[in-house]
C-alpha cells in the first residue's frame, strides 16, 4: 500500500508543488474474457480487492487482444481472501495475471493522502474542516504553523466548490461571538451564501458567527416547534433558528447585539419570505428579554419595526444559544412577570460548556444558582449537543420557566441565601 502513496520526497514541503507528486508504481491486474469481467468485477469489489485510485480506470481495453479485459487489482491484494471464482477460473485458465506500469500524479491523490505524507510524523493529522458557503475553516494547532500555506492550498485544490480557506487564529469573543482569521488560500471574499435545514443564509462570515456543525442542533429544536408556538431567539445570529422556526410557521422575536448579525438575519428573512413572520431587534439579551416581556404584557407603548406592542402574543419558546454565558443571562427572569398571575410560562432551552465529572447535574446545578431555586421541577432535559475538546462537551438544558421566579418580587430577594445553598456543591 505504501507504493501507491505520494513520493517521501514531498515530506515537509511548505508550498504547493504539484509536479513533485509525479510517481510510478506497477499495479496487479486479471486479464478476463469481456462475457466474465462484470462478474469478476463484481466479485473483487465486494471483499475490496478491486483498484480504486482516484482518476485511475481500474477496468482497461487491451489493444491486443479485443476478446479481453484488464482487471486492475487492489495493491493490499491477499491471495488466501481471493473470491472463489477468481481462484477458481484463475486455476482453469480462464484468468490469467498481469500487471501494468502506472504513472500517478497530485490529482491521484485524496487531500488526506497529500497532507499525511507532507505534514512530519510529529504533527496532528488535519482531520477535518468546516464548509460555510465556497469557504473552508480551518482551527490549526500550533504546529501547524508552519505548514498553514500548503495546507490552505492542498484543500483549495481538493475541493472543487472551495474557493476561500481561512483559519482561526484567535478564540470566539464572547460578545458577538466573532473572532480573527487569515486566509489561507484563494479568494480572499468572506461574504457567503450557505444552505441548512431547507433554509438560505447569506453573510459575512468575517463579521458573523456561524458553526455548520451544529446544523443537527438547529434542526433539533425546530422539530420541536408547532405552527401555533411563539418563539424568542435571544441570541440569534444571522438565523439558523429563527428562518426554519419561521418557515414552520412560528412567530419568533429574534434578537442579537451585533449588528452585522440582525442586518444579514433581517436579509435572511426576506430571502426565505419569512420576514412578516419575525420582528428583529439589535439589543443586549436581558434588555430584549425586558422589552419584550413588557410588550406580551401591555404595558408598553412603543413600537419595533412598526409593529404595535399589542401584536405581540405571548412567546412559549426561548433559545438562548451564547454557550459561554448564557446561563449568567438567566437571572433576567427573575421577577420578569411580576404583578402577574395569568402567564403561561415559556420552556427554555439554554445552551452551555460543562467538563465536570457529571456534567448534566452541573448543568441543573449552575442553572438553579443562577435563578435561585432550589427546584427546576419535572420538565428539565438536558441534551448533549457535541464535544469541543478532550474533556468538555457544549450541552442544552430545556426546563419549563418556574413560576416562583417569573413572579418573583422584590420581597422574595430576601430568600436568595437560601436558594443558593440548595444547589449541592456551591
Amino acid at each position: 500500500m505504501e507504493d501507491f502513496l505520494p513520493p517521501e520526497n514531498v515530506r515537509d514541503l511548505r508550498a504547493l508543488d504539484e509536479a513533485a507528486f509525479k510517481k510510478t508504481v506497477a499495479v496487479k491486474g486479471l486479464i478476463v474474457p469481456k462475457r466474465r469481467c462484470q462478474e469478476i468485477v463484481k466479485a473483487l469489489r465486494k471483499v475490496n480487492q478491486s483498484l480504486r485510485i482516484t482518476g485511475v480506470a481500474p477496468v482497461r481495453d487491451i489493444p491486443e487482444d479485443k476478446n479481453s479485459m484488464l482487471v486492475l487489482m487492489a495493491p493490499h491484494i491477499d491471495e488466501e481472501t481471493l473470491p472463489k471464482i477468481v481462484t477458481e477460473l484463475l486455476a482453469d485458465g480462464t484468468l490469467t495475471r498481469s500487471s501494468l506500469s502506472i504513472d500517478l500524479t497530485f490529482a491521484n491523490y485524496t487531500a488526506a493522502q497529500v497532507l499525511s505524507r507532507v505534514l512530519p510524523d510529529d504533527v496532528p493529522p488535519i482531520s477535518s474542516f468546516a464548509t460555510i458557503g465556497h469557504i473552508a475553516h480551518l482551527n490549526l494547532k500550533r504546529e501547524h504553523e508552519p505548514f498553514r500555506t500548503i495546507i490552505g492550498e492542498v484543500i483549495l485544490a481538493k475541493n472543487p466548490i472551495i474557493r476561500t480557506v481561512v483559519n482561526k487564529t484567535h478564540s470566539i469573543d464572547n460578545t458577538f461571538r466573532t473572532f480573527s482569521m487569515e486566509v489561507l488560500a484563494g479568494e480572499p471574499d468572506t461574504n457567503v451564501k450557505h444552505s441548512e435545514n431547507g433554509c438560505i443564509f447569506k453573510f459575512d462570515f468575517a463579521k458573523v458567527f456561524w458553526n455548520s456543525r451544529l446544523c443537527g442542533e438547529h434542526q433539533r429544536v425546530v422539530d420541536m416547534l408547532t405552527r401555533k408556538d411563539v418563539v424568542c431567539d435571544v441570541f440569534a445570529g444571522v438565523g439558523p433558528f429563527v428562518v426554519p422556526a419561521a418557515k414552520r410557521g412560528c412567530r419568533v422575536y429574534a434578537n442579537d447585539l451585533n449588528s452585522s448579525s440582525t442586518d444579514s438575519l433581517s436579509e435572511n428573512c426576506k430571502l426565505n419570505r419569512v420576514s412578516p413572520s419575525v420582528t428583529v431587534f439589535n439589543l443586549d439579551g436581558r434588555d430584549f428579554l425586558r422589552e419584550i416581556a413588557s410588550k406580551v404584557t401591555g404595558q408598553s407603548t412603543s413600537t419595533t419595526n412598526g409593529v404595535a406592542s399589542a401584536k405581540y402574543p405571548m412567546f412559549n419558546h426561548v433559545v438562548m444559544n451564547l454557550p459561554a454565558i448564557a446561563i449568567d443571562f438567566l437571572d433576567v427572569f427573575r421577577g420578569l412577570f411580576a404583578g402577574h398571575s395569568d402567564i403561561a410560562m415559556p420552556t427554555i432551552h439554554c445552551y452551555c460548556f460543562s467538563s465536570a465529572e457529571d456534567p448534566k447535574q452541573d448543568v441543573i446545578c449552575r442553572v438553579k444558582k443562577v435563578l435561585q431555586i432550589a427546584d427546576l421541577g419535572s420538565e428539565v432535559n438536558v441534551h448533549e449537543v457535541r464535544s469541543i475538546a478532550i474533556s468538555a462537551q457544549q450541552y442544552c438544558i430545556s426546563f419549563r420557566l418556574p413560576t416562583d421566579v417569573a413572579y418573583a418580587t422584590a420581597a422574595t430577594e430576601a430568600e436568595e441565601p437560601a436558594a443558593k445553598r440548595a444547589c449541592l456543591g456551591t
